[in-house]
């Protein structure tokens, strides 16, 4: 997720606004990544393969994965 300037989020103001909304819980994320921005491929578009790799990485350093 990518925030505008000077606005923050956590995951626990995520999970307050989906209660809000009466989303069903196992639909509730686990985990929340705020970025600067999105890796693309070379056509612009959102790269998932490279936010997957991100995220790998991030839980193999905490020993997650």
């Amino acid at each position: 997720m990518i925030l505008r300037p000077g606005v923050s989020l956590t995951l626990e103001d995520l999970t307050h606004f989906l209660e809000e909304r009466r989303i069903a819980r196992f639909k509730f994320p686990e985990r929340l990544e705020v970025v600067e921005r999105f890796p693309t491929t070379a056509v612009g578009k959102i790269s998932k393969n490279a936010l997957r790799g991100d995220i790998a990485g991030k839980l193999n350093a905490e020993g997650k994965a």
